[in-house]
Protein backbone atom coordinates (compact mmCIF):
# COMPACT_ATOMS: atom_id res chain seq x y z
CA UNK A 1 0.00 0.00 0.00
CA UNK A 2 1.38 3.42 -0.96
CA UNK A 3 0.32 7.04 -0.52
CA UNK A 4 -0.29 7.69 -4.21
CA UNK A 5 -0.42 5.21 -7.08
CA UNK A 6 0.10 6.63 -10.55
CA UNK A 7 -1.89 5.19 -13.45
CA UNK A 8 -0.18 2.17 -14.95
CA UNK A 9 -0.57 3.61 -18.43
CA UNK A 10 2.22 6.08 -17.74
CA UNK A 11 4.66 3.48 -16.32
CA UNK A 12 7.29 2.02 -18.65
CA UNK A 13 6.92 -1.70 -19.28
CA UNK A 14 9.62 -4.31 -19.36
CA UNK A 15 10.37 -6.27 -22.54
CA UNK A 16 8.70 -9.37 -21.14
CA UNK A 17 5.42 -7.52 -20.63
CA UNK A 18 5.86 -7.08 -16.89
CA UNK A 19 6.11 -3.78 -15.05
CA UNK A 20 9.48 -2.08 -14.87
CA UNK A 21 10.23 -0.19 -11.65
CA UNK A 22 10.65 3.57 -12.14
CA UNK A 23 14.17 4.92 -12.44
CA UNK A 24 13.53 7.32 -9.60
CA UNK A 25 11.93 4.82 -7.26
CA UNK A 26 10.42 5.69 -3.91
CA UNK A 27 12.79 6.15 -1.00
CA UNK A 28 14.40 8.73 1.20
CA UNK A 29 17.15 9.53 -1.35
CA UNK A 30 14.60 10.45 -3.99
CA UNK A 31 12.62 12.46 -1.46
CA UNK A 32 15.75 14.34 -0.39
CA UNK A 33 16.52 15.27 -3.98
CA UNK A 34 12.95 16.44 -4.48
CA UNK A 35 13.25 18.55 -1.34
CA UNK A 36 16.37 20.23 -2.69
CA UNK A 37 14.70 20.75 -6.07
CA UNK A 38 11.65 22.25 -4.35
CA UNK A 39 13.80 24.71 -2.41
CA UNK A 40 15.77 25.63 -5.53
CA UNK A 41 12.62 26.22 -7.59
CA UNK A 42 11.21 28.32 -4.75
CA UNK A 43 14.37 30.44 -4.64
CA UNK A 44 14.47 30.92 -8.40
CA UNK A 45 10.94 32.35 -8.37
CA UNK A 46 12.38 35.34 -6.51
CA UNK A 47 15.99 35.34 -7.66
CA UNK A 48 15.31 35.39 -11.40
CA UNK A 49 13.14 38.57 -11.43
CA UNK A 50 15.61 40.31 -9.10
CA UNK A 51 18.59 39.44 -11.30
CA UNK A 52 16.76 40.43 -14.48
CA UNK A 53 15.70 43.79 -13.01
CA UNK A 54 19.18 44.36 -11.55
CA UNK A 55 20.93 43.74 -14.86
CA UNK A 56 18.39 45.79 -16.81
CA UNK A 57 18.79 48.91 -14.67
CA UNK A 58 22.04 50.83 -15.27
CA UNK A 59 21.60 52.59 -11.91
CA UNK A 60 21.90 49.29 -9.98
CA UNK A 61 24.94 49.37 -7.67
CA UNK A 62 27.36 46.49 -7.27
CA UNK A 63 27.90 43.38 -9.35
CA UNK A 64 26.00 40.14 -9.91
CA UNK A 65 27.15 38.90 -6.50
CA UNK A 66 25.41 41.81 -4.82
CA UNK A 67 22.25 41.12 -6.80
CA UNK A 68 22.40 37.47 -5.78
CA UNK A 69 22.71 38.30 -2.09
CA UNK A 70 19.83 40.79 -2.30
CA UNK A 71 17.71 38.22 -4.14
CA UNK A 72 18.48 35.60 -1.50
CA UNK A 73 17.49 38.05 1.24
CA UNK A 74 14.20 38.83 -0.51
CA UNK A 75 13.48 35.12 -0.97
CA UNK A 76 13.93 34.55 2.77
CA UNK A 77 11.79 37.63 3.49
CA UNK A 78 9.00 36.19 1.34
CA UNK A 79 9.29 32.98 3.37
CA UNK A 80 8.80 34.91 6.61
CA UNK A 81 12.32 35.83 7.69
CA UNK A 82 13.18 39.27 9.03
CA UNK A 83 15.99 41.25 7.43
CA UNK A 84 18.44 43.67 8.93
CA UNK A 85 19.25 46.97 7.25
CA UNK A 86 21.80 48.64 9.46
CA UNK A 87 20.01 49.49 12.69
CA UNK A 88 16.61 49.00 11.03
CA UNK A 89 14.59 45.86 10.45
CA UNK A 90 12.43 44.72 7.52
CA UNK A 91 9.77 42.20 8.49
CA UNK A 92 6.79 42.82 6.22
CA UNK A 93 6.07 39.59 4.33
CA UNK A 94 4.13 39.80 1.03
CA UNK A 95 1.37 37.28 1.66
CA UNK A 96 0.52 36.41 -1.95
CA UNK A 97 4.17 35.55 -2.66
CA UNK A 98 4.27 33.54 0.58
CA UNK A 99 1.19 31.61 -0.58
CA UNK A 100 2.91 30.81 -3.88
CA UNK A 101 5.97 29.46 -2.06
CA UNK A 102 3.70 27.43 0.22
CA UNK A 103 1.85 25.98 -2.76
CA UNK A 104 5.11 25.03 -4.44
CA UNK A 105 6.30 23.37 -1.22
CA UNK A 106 3.04 21.41 -1.01
CA UNK A 107 3.53 20.14 -4.56
CA UNK A 108 7.08 19.13 -3.70
CA UNK A 109 6.27 17.22 -0.53
CA UNK A 110 3.34 15.53 -2.25
CA UNK A 111 5.67 14.31 -4.99
CA UNK A 112 8.14 13.14 -2.34
CA UNK A 113 5.42 10.91 -0.84
CA UNK A 114 4.41 9.33 -4.16
CA UNK A 115 4.57 5.50 -4.06
CA UNK A 116 6.09 5.48 -0.58
CA UNK A 117 4.94 2.51 1.49
CA UNK A 118 2.57 3.16 4.36
CA UNK A 119 3.04 -0.25 5.93
CA UNK A 120 4.76 -0.78 9.26
CA UNK A 121 4.54 0.81 12.67
CA UNK A 122 4.11 4.51 13.29
CA UNK A 123 7.11 6.65 14.12
CA UNK A 124 6.36 8.41 17.42
CA UNK A 125 2.66 7.91 16.71
CA UNK A 126 2.80 10.28 13.73
CA UNK A 127 3.36 8.51 10.40
CA UNK A 128 4.46 5.06 9.19
CA UNK A 129 8.26 4.81 9.31
CA UNK A 130 8.84 4.64 5.51
CA UNK A 131 6.64 7.68 4.98
CA UNK A 132 8.26 9.52 7.87
CA UNK A 133 11.71 8.84 6.39
CA UNK A 134 10.60 10.21 3.01
CA UNK A 135 9.07 13.31 4.57
CA UNK A 136 12.12 13.92 6.75
CA UNK A 137 14.45 13.57 3.77
CA UNK A 138 12.34 16.01 1.78
CA UNK A 139 12.49 18.55 4.58
CA UNK A 140 16.26 18.06 4.96
CA UNK A 141 16.79 18.74 1.25
CA UNK A 142 14.62 21.85 1.44
CA UNK A 143 16.37 23.08 4.59
CA UNK A 144 19.80 22.68 2.94
CA UNK A 145 18.75 25.09 0.18
CA UNK A 146 17.44 27.55 2.79
CA UNK A 147 20.75 27.27 4.61
CA UNK A 148 22.66 28.07 1.43
CA UNK A 149 20.35 31.03 0.80
CA UNK A 150 21.00 32.25 4.35
CA UNK A 151 24.76 32.03 3.83
CA UNK A 152 24.52 34.01 0.57
CA UNK A 153 22.14 36.62 2.04
CA UNK A 154 24.34 37.12 5.11
CA UNK A 155 27.07 38.56 2.86
CA UNK A 156 24.80 41.25 1.44
CA UNK A 157 23.30 44.52 2.66
CA UNK A 158 20.18 42.86 4.15
CA UNK A 159 21.35 39.96 6.32
CA UNK A 160 18.49 37.89 7.80
CA UNK A 161 18.04 37.70 11.56
CA UNK A 162 19.18 34.16 12.49
CA UNK A 163 16.15 33.20 14.61
CA UNK A 164 13.69 34.32 11.92
CA UNK A 165 15.22 31.94 9.35
CA UNK A 166 13.32 29.19 11.17
CA UNK A 167 10.16 30.48 9.48
CA UNK A 168 11.20 29.68 5.87
CA UNK A 169 13.28 26.67 6.93
CA UNK A 170 10.83 24.97 9.33
CA UNK A 171 7.41 26.61 9.60
CA UNK A 172 6.70 27.00 5.87
CA UNK A 173 7.64 23.37 5.02
CA UNK A 174 5.64 22.08 8.00
CA UNK A 175 2.53 24.00 6.93
CA UNK A 176 2.91 22.66 3.38
CA UNK A 177 3.35 19.14 4.79
CA UNK A 178 0.23 19.54 6.92
CA UNK A 179 -1.85 20.58 3.92
CA UNK A 180 -0.51 17.66 1.88
CA UNK A 181 -1.14 15.16 4.67
CA UNK A 182 -4.68 16.47 5.11
CA UNK A 183 -5.44 15.33 1.57
CA UNK A 184 -3.75 11.99 2.24
CA UNK A 185 -5.78 11.55 5.42
CA UNK A 186 -9.03 12.12 3.55
CA UNK A 187 -8.17 9.32 1.13
CA UNK A 188 -6.86 6.91 3.76
CA UNK A 189 -7.30 7.97 7.41
CA UNK A 190 -5.21 5.03 8.63
CA UNK A 191 -2.07 6.64 7.21
CA UNK A 192 -2.14 9.25 9.96
CA UNK A 193 -1.02 8.15 13.40
CA UNK A 194 -3.01 8.83 16.57
CA UNK A 195 -0.94 11.93 17.37
CA UNK A 196 -1.73 13.46 13.99
CA UNK A 197 -5.42 13.75 14.77
CA UNK A 198 -6.38 16.90 16.67
CA UNK A 199 -8.57 16.07 19.68
CA UNK A 200 -11.22 18.66 18.82
CA UNK A 201 -14.90 18.07 19.60
CA UNK A 202 -16.98 17.49 16.50
CA UNK A 203 -18.92 20.74 16.92
CA UNK A 204 -15.72 22.78 16.98
CA UNK A 205 -14.23 20.88 14.05
CA UNK A 206 -17.30 21.61 11.94
CA UNK A 207 -16.66 25.32 12.28
CA UNK A 208 -13.13 25.23 10.87
CA UNK A 209 -14.07 24.99 7.19
CA UNK A 210 -16.66 27.80 7.29
CA UNK A 211 -14.22 29.85 9.37
CA UNK A 212 -11.51 29.53 6.74
CA UNK A 213 -14.04 30.50 4.09
CA UNK A 214 -14.95 33.56 6.17
CA UNK A 215 -11.31 34.63 6.35
CA UNK A 216 -11.08 34.26 2.59
CA UNK A 217 -14.22 36.36 2.19
CA UNK A 218 -12.88 39.20 4.33
CA UNK A 219 -9.42 39.26 2.77
CA UNK A 220 -10.86 38.89 -0.73
CA UNK A 221 -13.27 41.78 -0.15
CA UNK A 222 -10.38 43.88 1.14
CA UNK A 223 -8.30 43.08 -1.94
CA UNK A 224 -11.22 44.02 -4.18
CA UNK A 225 -11.58 47.33 -2.34
CA UNK A 226 -7.86 48.04 -2.91
CA UNK A 227 -8.20 47.27 -6.63
CA UNK A 228 -11.18 49.62 -6.94
CA UNK A 229 -9.29 52.35 -5.06
CA UNK A 230 -6.32 52.00 -7.43
CA UNK A 231 -8.58 52.32 -10.45
CA UNK A 232 -10.30 55.42 -9.04
CA UNK A 233 -6.98 57.04 -8.12
CA UNK A 234 -5.09 55.88 -11.21
CA UNK A 235 -3.75 59.33 -12.22
CA UNK A 236 -1.99 59.69 -8.84
CA UNK A 237 -0.77 56.07 -8.93
CA UNK A 238 0.61 56.50 -12.46
CA UNK A 239 2.33 59.74 -11.47
CA UNK A 240 4.23 58.05 -8.63
CA UNK A 241 5.12 55.18 -10.97
CA UNK A 242 6.54 57.67 -13.48
CA UNK A 243 8.50 59.53 -10.79
CA UNK A 244 10.26 56.31 -9.84
CA UNK A 245 11.57 56.00 -13.38
CA UNK A 246 11.21 52.22 -13.47
CA UNK A 247 11.06 50.86 -17.01
CA UNK A 248 11.10 47.47 -18.68
CA UNK A 249 11.97 44.63 -16.33
CA UNK A 250 12.25 47.01 -13.40
CA UNK A 251 8.67 48.22 -13.89
CA UNK A 252 7.45 44.63 -14.20
CA UNK A 253 9.20 43.63 -10.96
CA UNK A 254 7.79 46.69 -9.17
CA UNK A 255 4.27 45.80 -10.32
CA UNK A 256 4.76 42.17 -9.33
CA UNK A 257 5.99 43.19 -5.87
CA UNK A 258 2.87 45.30 -5.33
CA UNK A 259 0.64 42.44 -6.46
CA UNK A 260 2.48 40.12 -4.05
CA UNK A 261 1.52 42.46 -1.23
CA UNK A 262 -2.11 42.85 -2.28
CA UNK A 263 -3.46 40.57 0.50
CA UNK A 264 -1.51 42.66 3.03
CA UNK A 265 -3.32 45.74 1.81
CA UNK A 266 -6.59 43.79 1.88
CA UNK A 267 -6.00 43.12 5.58
CA UNK A 268 -5.54 46.86 6.09
CA UNK A 269 -9.01 47.34 4.64
CA UNK A 270 -10.38 44.63 6.96
CA UNK A 271 -8.79 46.40 9.92
CA UNK A 272 -10.40 49.66 8.83
CA UNK A 273 -13.81 48.00 8.59
CA UNK A 274 -13.41 46.33 11.99
CA UNK A 275 -12.34 49.53 13.73
CA UNK A 276 -8.63 49.45 14.66
CA UNK A 277 -7.62 51.01 11.34
CA UNK A 278 -4.09 50.94 10.01
CA UNK A 279 -1.01 53.11 9.68
CA UNK A 280 1.39 53.40 6.76
CA UNK A 281 3.98 55.50 8.56
CA UNK A 282 4.07 57.01 12.01
CA UNK A 283 1.58 59.88 12.01
CA UNK A 284 -0.28 58.73 8.90
CA UNK A 285 -3.24 56.51 9.72
CA UNK A 286 -6.68 55.60 8.41
CA UNK A 287 -9.49 55.00 10.93
CA UNK A 288 -13.23 55.59 11.23
CA UNK A 289 -12.47 59.17 12.29
CA UNK A 290 -10.68 59.95 9.04
CA UNK A 291 -7.30 60.03 7.32
CA UNK A 292 -4.27 61.64 8.88
CA UNK A 293 -1.75 62.61 6.21
CA UNK A 294 1.99 62.14 6.26
CA UNK A 295 5.02 61.66 4.05
CA UNK A 296 4.44 58.24 2.47
CA UNK A 297 7.00 55.87 0.93
CA UNK A 298 7.37 56.14 -2.86
CA UNK A 299 5.17 53.14 -3.59
CA UNK A 300 2.62 53.69 -6.38
CA UNK A 301 -0.22 51.74 -4.76
CA UNK A 302 -0.09 53.97 -1.67
CA UNK A 303 -1.19 56.88 -3.84
CA UNK A 304 -4.65 55.25 -3.83
CA UNK A 305 -5.10 56.02 -0.13
CA UNK A 306 -7.92 58.48 0.63
CA UNK A 307 -6.94 62.10 0.88
CA UNK A 308 -6.47 63.52 4.41
CA UNK A 309 -9.70 64.58 6.03
CA UNK A 310 -12.50 63.59 8.40
CA UNK A 311 -15.10 60.90 7.71
CA UNK A 312 -18.82 61.17 8.43
CA UNK A 313 -19.92 59.52 11.65
CA UNK A 314 -22.06 57.00 9.77
CA UNK A 315 -18.91 55.36 8.33
CA UNK A 316 -18.26 53.41 11.52
CA UNK A 317 -21.82 52.11 11.65
CA UNK A 318 -21.70 50.95 8.02
CA UNK A 319 -18.36 49.22 8.59
CA UNK A 320 -19.63 47.30 11.64
CA UNK A 321 -22.72 46.22 9.73
CA UNK A 322 -20.56 44.92 6.87
CA UNK A 323 -18.41 42.81 9.20
CA UNK A 324 -21.53 41.59 11.03
CA UNK A 325 -23.04 40.59 7.68
CA UNK A 326 -19.90 38.55 7.02
CA UNK A 327 -20.46 36.91 10.41
CA UNK A 328 -23.99 35.96 9.38
CA UNK A 329 -22.62 34.46 6.16
CA UNK A 330 -20.05 32.43 8.11
CA UNK A 331 -22.74 31.25 10.56
CA UNK A 332 -25.00 30.19 7.68
CA UNK A 333 -22.24 27.98 6.27
CA UNK A 334 -21.41 26.62 9.72
CA UNK A 335 -25.00 25.81 10.68
CA UNK A 336 -25.44 24.01 7.36
CA UNK A 337 -22.89 21.42 8.53
CA UNK A 338 -25.19 20.16 11.32
CA UNK A 339 -28.64 18.62 11.18
CA UNK A 340 -31.47 21.03 10.46
CA UNK A 341 -33.23 20.07 13.69
CA UNK A 342 -30.08 20.06 15.82
CA UNK A 343 -30.24 21.75 19.20
CA UNK A 344 -29.82 25.50 19.38
CA UNK A 345 -26.78 25.06 21.61
CA UNK A 346 -25.06 22.95 18.96
CA UNK A 347 -25.69 25.54 16.26
CA UNK A 348 -24.40 28.34 18.50
CA UNK A 349 -21.19 26.42 19.28
CA UNK A 350 -20.55 25.67 15.60
CA UNK A 351 -21.17 29.28 14.61
CA UNK A 352 -18.92 30.62 17.38
CA UNK A 353 -16.21 28.14 16.38
CA UNK A 354 -16.40 29.36 12.79
CA UNK A 355 -16.17 33.02 13.82
CA UNK A 356 -13.22 32.26 16.10
CA UNK A 357 -11.46 30.48 13.24
CA UNK A 358 -12.01 33.45 10.92
CA UNK A 359 -10.71 35.93 13.50
CA UNK A 360 -7.70 33.76 14.33
CA UNK A 361 -6.71 33.36 10.67
CA UNK A 362 -7.08 37.09 10.03
CA UNK A 363 -4.95 37.91 13.10
CA UNK A 364 -2.24 35.41 12.15
CA UNK A 365 -2.10 36.65 8.56
CA UNK A 366 -1.84 40.22 9.80
CA UNK A 367 0.92 39.29 12.26
CA UNK A 368 2.88 37.61 9.46
CA UNK A 369 2.16 40.22 6.80
CA UNK A 370 2.56 43.33 8.94
CA UNK A 371 5.65 44.64 10.64
CA UNK A 372 8.48 47.00 9.83
CA UNK A 373 9.81 48.46 6.60
CA UNK A 374 12.66 50.34 8.22
CA UNK A 375 13.23 52.50 11.27
CA UNK A 376 11.67 55.54 12.88
CA UNK A 377 8.46 56.37 10.97
CA UNK A 378 8.52 53.01 9.12
CA UNK A 379 9.09 50.88 12.19
CA UNK A 380 5.44 49.81 12.44
CA UNK A 381 3.39 49.41 9.27
CA UNK A 382 -0.08 47.92 8.93
CA UNK A 383 -2.72 46.97 11.49
CA UNK A 384 -2.41 45.80 15.12
CA UNK A 385 -2.85 42.03 14.84
CA UNK A 386 -4.19 41.28 18.33
CA UNK A 387 -6.66 44.15 18.37
CA UNK A 388 -7.75 43.28 14.85
CA UNK A 389 -8.42 39.66 15.75
CA UNK A 390 -10.46 40.55 18.84
CA UNK A 391 -12.59 43.21 17.14
CA UNK A 392 -13.23 41.03 14.07
CA UNK A 393 -14.34 38.17 16.34
CA UNK A 394 -16.69 40.40 18.32
CA UNK A 395 -18.33 41.89 15.22
CA UNK A 396 -18.57 38.56 13.42
CA UNK A 397 -20.19 37.11 16.53
CA UNK A 398 -22.93 39.74 16.44
CA UNK A 399 -23.94 38.75 12.92
CA UNK A 400 -23.50 35.04 13.59
CA UNK A 401 -25.71 34.99 16.67
CA UNK A 402 -28.31 37.09 14.88
CA UNK A 403 -28.43 34.50 12.11
CA UNK A 404 -28.66 31.55 14.54
CA UNK A 405 -31.50 33.22 16.46
CA UNK A 406 -33.32 33.97 13.20
CA UNK A 407 -32.82 30.38 12.09
CA UNK A 408 -34.26 29.09 15.39
CA UNK A 409 -37.25 31.45 15.12
CA UNK A 410 -38.01 30.23 11.59
CA UNK A 411 -38.01 26.61 12.78
CA UNK A 412 -40.52 27.42 15.50
CA UNK A 413 -43.01 28.98 13.06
Amino acid sequence: MTVTDRPRSVEPEAADGGERPPTWGPGWRRSGLIGGATGLASALLVLVPVLVAWNGDPRSPGDAGSALSVGASLWLLVGGAHLGAGSASISMTPLLALAVLGYLARLGVREAMVRVSTEGEYWAGLLPRPLMAAVGAWWAGYAVVVGVGWAVAAQGPFPPHPASVLLPAVVLPLVALGVALRAVGRDDPEVLGPRMVLPLPDTLRRGVGPGLAGAGLLVGAGMLAVAVAVVLAWPRVAAVQADLGATGAGAAVLTGAQLAGLPNLGLWVVSFLAGPGFSVVSGASVTWDGVEGGLLPMLPVLAALPQPGRFHGVVGVVCVLLVAAAGAWVARRAVATVARLARLRTKVVVAVSACATTALVVAVLDAVGGGSLGQFRLSSVGAPALELGLTVFAELLVGALAYVVRDAWRLRR
